[in-house]
């Protein structure tokens, strides 16, 4: 397991100081400044309303100046999120979220005497003596089993386990791991070893499982100051972003919306037990991914959603999946057209759980010269027995082609569902 990194000392906050912009943060009464101790400089981190450009990384002092009591107080930061004056016309507030140098433990040691207004912590649920509360933590993290490694994304994290959105694979209930997580700013991994306590299914597929910590890991003292930092690090990082309910602009508005107001940023779509990522920048889509789909095929679906929630941030989640960038208004132009063309056939017809049965050989020649490539794919997955889902996860085809292929099959009597 790695270590978290020390804090920096006096000596280096005062050097830091000395050469750093300096961005300022006024709170003209205790109940103000015990209002943002409790939602957010408790948690390591702050976001400061500002038109300065700034670039995501660079170091910044953040000087709380409490005027009731003629005090200032200076804290070295990272700039992790950047809202610019041009996201204004859309609901973001224009700024900049710093998380702070010193962990979130040290920050409230320098600002709660100063804060009258806190009570005390809340008291642990009875007979939970070492209470671990899950935050939302979005970071990269791999699972090793005995069946071999699967990538995937936290969804929150506590010392205690970890819940993982899972972009492959899956991972059996009661199986043993060892769950790797990277600090996404300071590159430190933790490899923490514990079981898989339950999965999360989205139709057939397994989206997500929840891992348990053993508990020698869970109780020590680096566990719990990597998974403090990096709930720190998520909730900073939130500061200043825009979230809101699908419905209320449709996916294809949000997705032009953001593209068009700011350079480059991360979409996050979530829709019951589904979540998808779109990544863009100059212009250019960098990653596009619900689950295991990717590209194309991963943004129809997305726009295809109707219900749900979205969130927005400026800064990449993830630069790439390998695949080559492709121009974001062209994409969606093209998403739209064939979402707009699959409209012909009612995809509410084919229950994702329903399985595939060929009424004919698939090999049989009467009839597989005239199939197109998604239904010869289509009656090779039945004769394995799969479901409308997992065809749907498998065939690299848009899904409004591989309903339409469907349709095709079953008029055709070639197909029928189970």
């Amino acid at each position: 397991m790695a270590a978290v990194l020390s804090p920096r000392g006096e000596k280096g906050r005062a050097k830091m100081a000395s050469h750093q912009q300096v961005l300022e943060v006024e709170y003209g009464t205790p109940g103000a400044f015990a209002q943002d101790y409790q939602a957010n400089l408790s948690s390591g981190g702050v976001f400061v309303p500002t038109k300065r450009s700034f670039e995501p990384r660079a170091n910044v002092v953040v000087r709380l100046r409490l005027s009731w009591c003629d005090r200032e107080i200076d804290l070295d930061g990272e700039v992790v999120h950047v809202v610019p004056p041009e996201l204004a016309g859309v609901g973001g507030k224009p700024g900049v979220a710093v998380q702070f140098l010193e962990p979130p433990s040290e920050v409230r040691d320098r600002l709660a005497p100063l804060c009258v207004d806190v009570g005390p912590p809340p008291a642990p649920p009875q007979g939970e003596e070492r209470y671990a509360p899950r935050k939302a933590v979005r970071i990269a993290a791999r699972i090793d089993f005995a069946g071999g490694s699967i990538h995937g994304r936290t969804r929150n994290l506590s010392r205690s386990g970890v819940l993982i959105n899972l972009q492959e694979g899956s991972v059996p209930s009661g199986a043993r791991v060892r769950v790797a997580m990277r600090h996404p700013a300071t590159s430190e991994e933790l490899v923490v070893e514990g079981a898989v306590i339950r999965e999360i299914k989205s139709g057939d597929r397994v989206s997500a499982v929840a891992v348990h910590f053993d508990p020698d890991a869970a109780g020590s003292d680096t566990v719990e100051r990597f998974v403090v930092a990096l709930q720190g690090a998520e909730h900073t990082r939130l500061l200043g972003g825009i979230s809101g309910p699908i419905a209320a602009l449709g996916p294809q508005s949000i997705v032009q919306m953001f593209a068009t107001a700011a350079r480059r940023g991360t979409i996050i779509l979530r829709r019951g037990e589904e979540e998808g990522l779109i990544c863009f920048e100059g212009g250019l889509l960098r990653t596009v991914r619900v689950g295991a789909v990717t590209g194309m095929k991963a943004l129809i679906r997305m726009l295809r959603w109707q219900d749900g929630t979205f969130e927005f941030h400026t800064s990449l989640e993830e630069l790439g999946t390998g695949e080559a960038p492709f121009p974001l208004e062209a994409a969606v132009f093209d998403a739209v057209r064939q979402i707009d063309e699959g409209e012909s056939v009612n995809a509410s017809a084919f229950p994702l759980q329903a399985r595939l049965v060929a009424r004919h050989g698939s090999g049989d020649s009467g009839f597989s010269g005239a199939l197109s490539k998604v239904e010869e794919a289509l009656l090779d997955l039945a004769q394995a027995g799969f479901t409308v889902q997992r065809a749907l996860e498998v065939i690299p085809e848009p899904d409004p082609e591989i309903f339409r292929a469907l349709q095709s099959l079953i008029d055709g009597d070639m197909l029928e569902l189970h």
